[in-house]
């Protein structure tokens, strides 16, 4: 292990853990929503850097690098569907969501959700019920970011994969404990730049590494001519599932809760157009250019036991120590990011259920409290699953991903934009996007993410349609 490449990556935690310090010395804790959404007053590079990163994830550098190397270009059907709804969503979605979610002080997606319908029998339902589909799918979600991590140092820096996941674990707790949302939003705005770093410098290096563009072209169409197609190769029936499957998991990012509280958390709904263009530009980045480092490591490493990890291995053998270290920072960081806004939501949502359905009125400091415990359960809960290893990084995070955009995300959507939703529409898609993924993925993985998102708007509709509309609390009426 490089003492150099060591020196590096140990400074950038302590840079991490002292942010959640300073934030935890700052006097705006003294307030729930201070600690969960940062007081409502994130700007716009933040806002959008921190949104972006923290859906990046272990995602980024691994599972998508793994998918550039297995099937090439085919995964560019999810990239240019995850821009359609990430501008559907700041477009569409946020504006309304921000306004409504400052007229209810609603800390979440699913605080908002129960919150709009607070005067109606649904409002306890949609709570306890998305709530529950939260915990499920951010317990898999959290698994996998710390499976990335302690394959990350494992790979970079040649520790034991348990004590990487370890230190993973407890660097992510510290800050996000101590700092709350604000440490978070900052982390991962640092974070985010440093994912910038390395997704331009790994590309550019190895393509660079195999003789430059002209060369890499070549090498890949000699290595699998399908990695240069779309189709990858695919007719008929099967590149129709294929695609859809792509398209089904890019609707996912309808509903990820730890990107939507960023839209929460900013200062104006005025800036969020500014920062669309910001998180567009990011996405596109990050979203194609791990497809040409996946590309680039089936031509340089041939076959590889776990694809996954390809992008680490060029990292080491390509860069001096130093910078090295500093890539490693960027794409852990990545995954830190991700861990601590899931670790973030997951605790605000389990205080609120306390406060409004088992304990009553609570004062702040102890629903504070609260939340930093539950914070320091979710990490050691995401060590033992990373520990137990489920499944791939690709596997855990499309099922996360999907459940959370059919639960949370489709009932929003509809809330913010269709006047026709009742809450028993909003309870049948959170019950049936819950139980639908999980289905699917067992009883019918082949077809998996497909069947999940129409289940779950026959589910909205027929429940919506069938009862009367409940005269949500929404900005305009209260």
């Amino acid at each position: 292990m490089s003492i150099g490449l060591s020196l590096t990556f140990g400074l950038y935690l302590l840079v991490l853990v002292g942010i959640g310090v300073y934030f935890f010395l700052r006097t705006e804790t003294r307030r729930l929503t201070d600690y969960m959404l940062a007081g409502r007053d994130v700007g716009t590079w933040p806002l959008a850097l921190s949104e972006v990163a923290s859906v990046a994830s272990g995602w980024t550098f691994f599972a998508w690098v793994g998918v550039g190397f297995t099937t090439g270009l085919h995964g560019l059907w999810f990239s240019m569907a995850m821009l359609v709804v990430v501008l559907f969503l700041y477009r569409y979605v946020a504006p309304t969501f921000r306004r409504q979610s400052e007229a209810l002080d609603s800390q979440t997606v699913v605080d908002h959700l129960a919150l709009v319908f607070r005067d109606s029998p649904w409002g306890p339902w949609i709570r306890w019920t998305a709530t529950l589909a939260v915990v499920v799918f951010m317990a898999s979600y959290i698994g996998a970011q710390i499976i990335a991590v302690g394959e990350a140092m494992e790979t970079g820096l040649g520790l034991n994969y348990a004590v990487s996941v370890g230190a993973g674990g407890l660097a992510v707790a510290l800050y996000t404990t101590l700092g709350g949302f604000d440490a978070s939003v900052w982390t991962d705005f640092v974070q985010g730049l440093l994912v910038i770093l390395a997704a331009l410098a790994l590309p550019l290096v190895a393509i660079a590494e195999i003789g430059g563009w002209g060369a890499f072209v070549t090498a890949v169409r000699a290595a699998d001519p399908t990695l240069l197609s779309m189709t990858a190769g695919q007719t008929g029936t099967a590149l129709a599932l294929s695609v859809g499957s792509w398209l089904a998991f890019a609707l996912g990012a309808l509903g990820q809760p730890h990107g939507l509280m960023r839209f929460q958390a900013i200062r104006s709904e005025r800036l969020l157009s500014r920062a669309s263009v910001i998180a567009l530009a990011f996405q596109a980045l990050r979203l194609t250019v791990p497809l040409f480092i996946g590309m680039a490591g089936r031509v340089l490493y041939g076959s590889m036991n776990d694809p996954e990890s390809a992008a680490m291995e060029m990292m080491v053998q390509l860069f001096p120590d130093w910078f090295a270290g500093l890539l490693l920072a960027g794409i852990i960081g990545a995954v830190l990011s991700t861990s601590d806004s899931m670790m973030l939501v997951t605790s605000a949502d389990l205080t609120r259920l306390y406060e409004t359905q088992l304990a009553g009125r609570v004062l702040p400091a102890r629903m504070i409290r609260l939340g930093r415990g539950i914070v320091g359960v979710m990490a050691l809960l995401g060590v033992g699953l990373a520990y137990w290893r489920p499944g791939t990084i690709f596997d855990i995070i499309e099922f996360a991903f999907v459940g959370l955009g059919a639960t949370l995300g489709l009932p929003l959507a509809f809330l913010v934009l269709w006047p026709r939703t009742t809450g028993a529409g909003v309870f049948a898609a959170v019950a049936a996007g819950l139980g639908s993924a999980i289905g699917n993925l067992y009883l019918s993985p082949a077809t998996f993410p497909i069947l999940v998102w129409p289940i779950t708007l026959a589910a909205f509709l027929g429940a919506s349609y069938a009862t009367a509309p409940s005269s949500p609390v929404t900005a305009s009426s209260s």
